[in-house]
């Protein structure tokens, strides 16, 4: 078990991220994730944050239930994202991560480059149902290989036109589900250890009660605001992508 001081640091981290997730709808896990890393490791920072996210996007979901879209609409998005979030956690060791990592931060990144001047229209129908599945696929294999999907269901579910409430509900649905299902695998690999367990269960508290101070912030906030404040997270999550990746290179 870390220090005391190191636990009173990363409560203050997640609760820091909670807060975030709260008011823009996501971007927890993204932010925390760091943090739990340099204390815990990589390894054990990912395998902690998988115990948090199902409880921080479950009570957001809950929160946003009323504006969650015609499940028609994000079935094949999630069905690509369970198979991708299968093949990302079995191939995790065998798969050139950074290079991944890399190249999902150069494209996030570029969404927000080229979105952030101005609104871009969403796609038209029939190219939001043909990017679905490789989206889903593409997300839900960042999620088991990199322990981080928010760049790539975020990028998405803006550019098909989902905004405010909508959005949050729907990507929390997305965390939510992939969040269960990597609990299980890393369940079946052995990964929870009593120490992990314990960190994990310090850390809910403050990222539950902080979430809510955040969402009770959100509602007073003006929607353009929050979109702009949901393109800089996915720009800090691209550019945290890209460091993590040319650090496992280096590394490596």
């Amino acid at each position: 078990m870390p220090e005391p001081a190191l636990l009173v640091a990363l409560a203050l981290a997640v609760s820091l991220a909670a807060f975030i997730n709260g008011t823009i709808g996501f971007g927890f896990a993204l932010l925390a994730v760091n943090a739990l890393a340099v204390v815990l490791g990589a390894k054990s920072g990912v395998v902690v944050m998988s115990l948090l996210v199902p409880f921080v996007s479950g009570l957001q979901l809950l929160h946003h239930r009323a504006f969650i879209p015609p499940w028609r609409r994000l079935a094949w998005l999630l069905g690509g994202a369970i198979l991708g979030s299968i093949v990302g956690t079995q191939l995790l060791v065998a798969l050139p991560s950074p290079l991944i990592s890399i190249a999902l931060g150069a494209f996030t990144i570029g969404y927000v480059a080229v979105t952030l001047p101005g609104e871009r229209p969403p796609l038209a129908l029939h190219i939001e149902r043909r990017l679905a599945p490789l989206a889903g696929f593409v997300g839900g294999f960042s999620n088991g290989a990199l322990g981080a999907s928010g760049p790539v269901f975020g990028t998405y579910l803006t550019a098909i036109g989902l905004r405010g409430r909508d959005f949050t509900a729907a990507i929390s649905g997305m965390f939510f589900t992939l969040g269960i299902l990597r609990i299980g695998q890393l369940a079946l690999l052995d990964q929870y250890s009593t120490p992990l367990l314990a960190i994990a269960g310090l850390l809910i508290v403050p990222s539950v009660a902080v979430q809510r101070v955040g969402q009770w912030f959100r509602g007073r906030l003006p929607a353009a605001l929050v979109y702009r404040g949901v393109l800089i997270v996915l720009a800090l999550a691209g550019l945290s992508l890209i460091i993590r990746g040319v650090d496992g290179l280096i590394g490596g």
